[in-house]
Formats: structure tokens, C-alpha cells, sequence
């Protein structure tokens, strides 16, 4: 581009150390953006975007070296807590529960899939592990009161179980898991369900 007569010259290797500091301010701008986009803001879990950005793939390969679970869970009949004590309890419930499962998760990812559904995912974890863990998030979050500053309240959780098939897409595992909990929750909720071929429909 032609400088202007009244413009001085810029010098080119200042021109180029300024263009890096840019880019580089840019591409740091972008990581932190990408990188909320990884976390729920209301709880701070992984969200839906590190699962099929990232984890996906990592699951996929993962499931053939050793037995991988995915877990999910939901709040039991949370629109009567929405309804009744409003959303704002709502809200902080699952940021409740959610503390409780990614504390007792330790280094396993905790998701949160949508709504009050949460997701976990137990790689190398053999079933009766990944049941015995499901088991005491749903009693560790059944005993623990919450308090939302018109008082307390207890929530349960109803976990759907199913052991990773890499022979199978996402979308097909997953599909396994939520037909578990869903039976889970026509058959009394506040329990954990393993998927089973009965299940499939």
C-alpha cells in the first residue's frame, strides 16, 4: 500500500513485530474463548462442546484398551423444585449436585449434558466399579441438604449405566444409557439402571 506524502515511513521490522503482537493477542483472545465454551457457565463442568469437540474421540479410542462407562444421571422430579421453590432453587441444586459428582468423580470428566441431566464418564472402570461409584454420588446427594436461602430441601438422582461398545457410534451408546435411565425413573427413580440387551427395545 502507497504511504502518504504527510505519513512517515514505517520501519518494516517494527511493522512485522507489531502484526506478530496482534496475532498473538488474537489467537489468545480465541483459546479463552473456546475455552468458556468448554465449561457450563452455571456450574463450571465440561459442557456438550468438550464432549463432541474432544472427548468423544478420546472415549471411541479409549473403549478398546479397557472397559469404559458412561454414566448419566438426572434430578429427580425437578420441575416440582422449579415450580415450587423457583428456578433460582433450581439452579442452585444442580450446582449442588454438581460439586458433589465432580468431587466424588476425582479425575473422571463430569458433563453437564443439558438441563438437570449430568454426564460422567469412567474410563477403565470395570461395571461393579462404575455402579459402586453411581451408587454413592446418589446417596452422598440424597443425604446432603441444600439450602437456598428459604430453606432446605433434598434432591435424588435416578443414574442409566451402559459399558462403552466401540463398535458402536456416540449417538448408539449414549442411546443405550438413556434408555437405562429412563427406565430407571418409570421403575422408582432414586436408583442406578446398567443397560441391558432387555432394555434396547
Amino acid at each position: 500500500m502507497r504511504e502518504r506524502a504527510d505519513e512517515p515511513a514505517r520501519d518494516p521490522v517494527e511493522e512485522v513485530e507489531r502484526l506478530r503482537a496482534r496475532n498473538a493477542a488474537l489467537k489468545e483472545q480465541l483459546d479463552s474463548m473456546r475455552g468458556l465454551a468448554m465449561r457450563d457457565q452455571l456450574t463450571g463442568l465440561f459442557s456438550r462442546h468438550y464432549l463432541t469437540d474432544y472427548l468423544e474421540e478420546k472415549i471411541q479410542e479409549a473403549s478398546r484398551e479397557a472397559n469404559t462407562v458412561l454414566a448419566l444421571c438426572d434430578i429427580d422430579d425437578f420441575k416440582a423444585i422449579n415450580d415450587v421453590r423457583g428456578h433460582q432453587s433450581g439452579d442452585i441444586a444442580i450446582v449442588c449436585i454438581a460439586d458433589i459428582l465432580d468431587d466424588l468423580a476425582g479425575s473422571q470428566p463430569v458433563i453437564r449434558w443439558g438441563g438437570e441431566e449430568l454426564l460422567v464418564v469412567l474410563f477403565s472402570s470395570p461395571d461393579h466399579e462404575a455402579l459402586r461409584l453411581c451408587d454413592r454420588m446418589r446417596e452422598e446427594v440424597g443425604s446432603y441438604r441444600i439450602d437456598d436461602g428459604e430453606g432446605e430441601f433434598t434432591c435424588t438422582l435416578t443414574f442409566g449405566l451402559s459399558s462403552y461398545d466401540p463398535n458402536l457410534t456416540f449417538a448408539e451408546n449414549f442411546a443405550r444409557v438413556d434408555r437405562a435411565l429412563y427406565h430407571g425413573k418409570e421403575t422408582g427413580k432414586n436408583r442406578c439402571v446398567f443397560a441391558r440387551p432387555d432394555l434396547d427395545g
